[in-house]
């Protein structure tokens, strides 16, 4: 097998600098392109605040959300004690055709008259919501995935921290999706859920939009859980979880902490430094429900996150020094930089291990040296308790 490479096949010979090859002409137009709306190099206050507004504007359009209808109020299923917290079975209702299962975990002696902060928790792309609490999987079940058992049970370390716990499913995943007695689940969890994207796509929706859609809707409800503390909410997320917790991060003002287990990277960047691989073997993340039509046009996700300042943010498992220069820039002109907290993969905590600086490099990369230069350690993904913990205790003034 053959070898793509940048000086082969992506550097133009033309006396003009066109391309023959339509991959390298729409890579070289990408390099190009600024987006509309990324961080102004030049910031004050006032201009960040005018900007911010204008990127909630237009990501909120981008995600193409439904309109949000107050529906029945959501109803519990089923309560049971577990050692030192409640684990409580609920369904909610964001529009007239759909049912949202969804599991509270609440710490003992949590009241109305002893309030605690509520944290949305959203999980990595084929975990279930029980799975995240510490609960027996349901059967039968589109998804069986367990790595990291102990560590990614993220629910269950906020319960046990004081915190009020809201766990969901993944659109189209678990007791969302299609259920199977099939050994071979995750191939068709995500073919069922490419279908059902494949199918948003074409209607003008996108996943990230009705992810965000349903925890949206969701939180018209959150009063009536009168035990939770309004001023104190967070969301928790890991990989696919994410997307939502950096999309509410930036569309709603109700939630003051993001916490990401997941490296922050520039997924433009990704694209067209990804010159050199084998014929055949495009290493990229495919999966449609990453897709946002439009959003190189206006900014990638370190602008997005750029936009939370002055929220309490975490990103748990690094990034390249590139991305996480220009969030600080954004969470320095507000004077809110300790509210920023950066942790490495434990791969390369120590910085002598960290030996990538300055600006991603936009061609010339190997998927293998782009996760080089964003200190991404894959096989060692998941959450990541301590970093999370002590960012959510922080912003909620937790002992």
């Amino acid at each position: 097998m053959g070898k793509i490479s940048y000086e082969t096949h992506f550097k133009s010979t033309r006396k003009d600098g066109r391309h023959t090859l339509s991959l390298a002409s729409f890579d070289e137009a990408l390099r190009a392109q600024t987006p509309k709306l990324q961080l102004p190099d030049d910031l004050t206050e006032e201009s960040y605040r005018i900007w911010r507004k204008k990127v909630q504007e237009k990501y909120q359009e981008l995600l193409r959300m439904p309109e949000i209808k107050r529906q029945e109020a959501p109803v519990k299923l089923s309560s049971q004690k577990r050692d030192g917290y409640t684990v409580e079975r609920w369904e909610f209702y964001p529009d007239e055709y759909t049912v949202s299962p969804f599991l509270v975990l609440i710490p003992d002696g949590v009241s109305k008259q002893n309030k605690a902060p509520g944290v949305i928790c959203m999980p990595g792309s084929v975990f279930s919501k029980e799975f995240l609490a510490g609960e027996e999987t349901l059967e039968p079940y589109n998804c069986r995935f367990d790595k990291y058992p102990e560590r990614n049970k993220m629910a269950l370390y906020i319960v046990k921290n004081g915190m009020v716990a809201f766990v969901f499913d993944h659109l189209a995943t678990a007791e969302l999706g299609i259920p199977t007695t099939d050994p071979n689940v995750d191939r068709l969890n995500y073919y069922s859920r490419a279908q059902m994207v494949s199918g948003y796509l074409k209607a003008g929706l996108n996943y990230v939009g009705m992810s965000t859609y349903r925890i949206l809707s969701f939180m018209q409800y959150l009063d009536a859980f009168d035990y939770v503390d309004q001023d104190r909410l967070g969301v928790c997320s890991h990989s696919l979880g994410t997307q939502v917790a950096w999309s509410i991060g930036v569309l709603c003002d109700q939630i003051k902490a993001i916490v990401f287990n997941d490296v922050l990277m520039d997924d433009k960047v990704r694209f067209i430094s990804n010159t050199e691989m084998e014929e055949g073997n495009m290493d990229l993340d495919v999966g449609n429900w990453h897709i946002i039509p439009g959003l190189w046009e206006y900014f990638t996700v370190p602008d997005l996150c750029s936009a939370f300042a002055p929220k309490f943010v975490a990103f748990n498992e690094g990034g390249a020094d590139e991305w996480h220069e220009k969030v600080r820039r954004a969470y320095a002109v507000l004077g809110a930089e300790d509210r920023l907290q950066v942790t490495h993969y434990p791969k390369y905590q120590d910085e002598t291990t960290r030996k990538y600086h300055g600006k991603v490099p936009r061609y010339g990369l190997s998927s293998a040296e782009y996760y080089d230069w964003n200190y991404c350690d894959a096989p060692d993904h998941s959450f990541r308790a301590e970093p999370s913990l002590k960012l959510l205790k922080k912003a909620f003034h937790l002992s």
